[in-house]
């Protein structure tokens, strides 16, 4: 369906793919449906089916698109209705769905409508007695237990040799994670019960070789209780970006660039490069594979900037 929570398999670079790929973290599995929703039908028919897309108010102030008067449903037939703060995100949707071409749809010119429908699919399925619904998406808490595996392979707290690419991938590496890591654990210490100071434990692949990585319980507990935090709209964001970044930080980096009240600030485009690291220098030398560097690169900004889209609200 649209891939709401499929993440395509991508070529990593040999480093991150070791820790990051190789998780014993699973990733959400994606969920069918029957129901007769306008996602579904565009999933199974891949063409273009209505004439007129509009996006209208609600008496709640909530938002919905609507394909020839019709609303919009999600893949297990919730309306998508769009919160009131997400305004923008409504006109986006429905910017959407009008670019659609008529022939070949495919299911990754609809990140936004993807990441939309996971995040009213997740909401909802915690507020139903539907045990089949519960099963296709998810509780919460194994969502978080998941999110949470991915900080033990994360491919911001992985380095690699010193001898790497001349040594200029540790170099970059050294300069560009370390205030990132910094400015994680300065965050993550305000969950932390006891208010002591959170320190990510990170792998050095030249001193650690393949011997792993992993968070001590404190640090574990205080980004869990980061978690408990969001709502399911954030946590369906966090995920999305996780799992393309294979980082945790990464989905964290999204949800606090759309927080008003954090000075914190990295863009979708200086994100994308953090989690490509290797793959950018060595393309740099070596030039691109063309329709798989190129490719690659352009969807991990596209699910990226959907995530970040899908976070922000506007200012009150």
């Amino acid at each position: 369906m649209l891939s709401f929570t499929r993440v395509l398999t991508k070529s990593q670079p040999r480093w991150t793919r070791a820790f990051a790929v190789h998780s014993s973290a699973p990733q959400p599995a994606s969920y069918e449906s029957n129901k007769q929703t306008e996602t579904n039908k565009l999933e199974k028919t891949m063409a273009k089916f209505w004439e007129k897309v509009s996006v209208g108010e609600c008496e709640d102030g909530t938002y919905v698109v609507q394909l020839d008067q019709k609303t919009i449903k999600t893949p297990l037939g919730f309306d998508m209705k769009i919160p009131a703060a997400k305004r923008s995100l409504a006109y986006l949707l429905g910017n959407e769905w009008k670019a659609l071409p008529s022939l070949q749809i495919r299911p990754y010119l609809v990140p936004l409508t993807s990441l939309t429908s996971r995040c009213i699919d997740l909401h909802e399925a915690q507020h139903t007695d539907d045990v089949e619904v519960k099963t296709k998406v998810g509780d919460l808490s194994t969502v978080k237990t998941l999110l949470l595996r991915y900080l033990d392979t994360d491919t911001l707290l992985v380095f690699s040799p010193l001898e790497d690419c001349d040594g200029d991938l540790r170099k970059e590496q050294e300069k560009c994670y370390r205030p990132v890591i910094r400015s994680m654990e300065q965050f993550f210490s305000r969950f932390a019960d006891d208010g002591q100071p959170v320190s990510l434990t990170y792998l050095d692949c030249s001193k650690d070789g393949l011997v792993g990585n992993s968070q001590t319980e404190h640090t574990k507990k205080a980004v869990l209780n980061y978690l408990d935090s969001l709502n399911t709209w954030d946590l369906a964001a966090l995920e999305k970006a996780t799992l393309v970044g294979k980082s945790f930080l990464a989905g964290t980096a999204i949800l606090r660039n759309a927080d008003y009240a954090d000075d914190f600030i990295l863009t979708v485009e200086e994100l994308a490069r953090l989690v490509t690291l290797e793959t950018v220098l060595q393309t740099a030398r070596w030039g691109e594979v063309e329709d798989t560097h190129d490719v690659d690169k352009v969807d991990i900004k596209r699910n990226l900037a959907s995530a970040a889209l899908v976070a922000f609200n506007a200012k009150k």
